[in-house]
């Protein structure tokens, strides 16, 4: 296997690189971001750390509490004999309808369960109790143009209500929206309202977050330079791909949540093909690859779990035997402490709910987990336990070693100070 050594970061670098996986909430670990950065060239590495430092992640608990806080205002503006209709914007399968997990977890519908009814789909409405008036609750991440939600409503809502000759009172829940979006959905709609956080496009002129325009300007190009190869995509009107080296329809979003990232967002960030590294994928096979490296990563953990006695060894002729329970349990707690939601740990565990629950029960029986199903002190500590006693024994190697392509492995020759 080849080995690859390329790259020394500076003292600053590594800690802007540790900056970074904390601001991002540890959903990514300094190795791959390191991996990232292997995207470009020396001398960029500094304007593609200034791009990560300027990425907003948000948690699930950042997730239900927007939701949350929208919710109590929906309520308070709508009259309490109003049911409302909640759809998670697109097919099922798409972020919309997988944001209705984060929406029943928030105290507001918990504590108020009646005043919703959820749509799983927007077929004879009519039939599933809309009527003149009613308030209908869409429900998605992003709002980044505005295309895709008009597209939505005018192909599987709008007709529908066109022949029943009926009309609605139309409301967005949504984490963010793009501010340029508003003047497409004005334009198409009476009466619709938007809940969620404004934000403007990375690289707008005059209010960047990256500054003033000179100073802007060549994140733009480097953005642009790497993107008008990463994000292509076939235009039905137009009849021929179109790129969009700054994200989808020119958003350039700067947004990652716990459960995906949007095309919206600079593809930098996200895309995967030619053989570009992406810090957070966004399609199936670097998801799967990534569960596949902590499910490998899992085994050690559990051997160290064993040698450190947490789980009772079945000991046969000195050979251990991994118990699935065990397994599962100490992948869960690792899961948790990412604050991983019940579908994600499912789908990287490859286990169905029902079997999540029976290891849940499992965790609150042997103290791991809380009443809440959520990690204990004892969970917590255990967590701890195994991470320390696995950065004692692995060597400096083996802690800096990191796959970057396949047939080579990458090596940092110095980072946060160590060489």
């Amino acid at each position: 296997m080849k080995i690859v050594q390329k790259r020394i970061f500076s003292d600053e670098d590594s800690e802007r690189i540790n900056y970074i996986c904390n601001r991002l909430q540890r959903s990514v670990t300094s190795i791959q971001v390191i991996n990232w950065l292997e995207n470009f060239e020396d001398e960029e590495i500094s304007l593609a750390l200034t791009v990560l430092e300027s990425i907003r992640y948000y948690t699930v608990e950042d997730i239900i509490y927007d939701f949350d806080e929208s919710l109590k205002k929906i309520l308070n503006e709508i009259p309490s004999h109003e049911k409302i209709f909640v759809h998670g914007l697109g097919e099922f399968g798409k972020s919309g309808s997988s944001l209705i997990y984060y929406l029943k977890k928030t105290p507001t519908f918990q504590n108020t369960p009646g005043r919703f009814k959820i749509l799983s789909h927007v077929v004879k409405l009519k039939q599933q109790g809309i009527k003149e008036g009613s308030f209908l609750l869409l429900l998605d991440d992003i709002i980044g143009s505005g295309k895709s939600l008009v597209k939505y409503y005018d192909h599987n809502i709008k007709q529908q209500l066109s022949s029943i000759k009926i009309e609605i009172n139309l409301l967005i829940l949504c984490l963010a929206f793009m501010d340029e979006s508003m003047k497409l959905l004005d334009k198409n709609f009476k009466n619709i309202k938007i809940y969620g956080t404004p934000y403007k496009k990375a690289f707008n002129s005059g209010s960047s977050v990256f500054g003033y325009r000179p100073k802007m300007l060549p994140i733009r190009n480097f953005c642009y330079k790497y993107g008008i190869d990463l994000c292509n995509i076939y235009d039905r009107d137009l009849k021929t791909v179109v790129p969009h080296p700054l994200g989808y329809d020119g958003t350039q979003s700067l947004l990652a949540f716990a459960h995906s990232v949007p095309n919206n967002t600079l593809p930098i960030i996200w895309s995967s093909v030619n053989n570009w590294h992406p810090l957070f994928p966004r399609h199936s096979i670097e998801k799967i690859s990534q569960a596949k490296n902590f499910r490998n990563e899992t085994k050690l953990w559990l051997v160290t779990a064993y040698n450190l006695r947490i789980f009772k060894i079945d000991d046969t002729q000195n050979k251990i035997y991994f118990k699935d329970l065990d397994y599962k349990l100490l992948a869960i707690i690792r899961l948790k402490k990412r604050q991983s939601i019940d579908p994600i740990i499912c789908q990287i565990l490859g286990i169905s709910i029902n079997e999540l629950d029976e290891v849940l029960d499992f965790g609150v029986k042997t103290g791991i987990l809380d009443q809440d199903k959520k990690l204990s002190k004892k969970g917590i500590d255990i967590y701890e336990d195994i991470k320390k006693k696995i950065l004692i024994s692995n060597t400096e190697e083996s802690r800096k070693f990191t796959t970057l392509r396949e047939g080579n492995i990458y090596v940092p020759k110095r980072f946060l100070g160590k060489t």
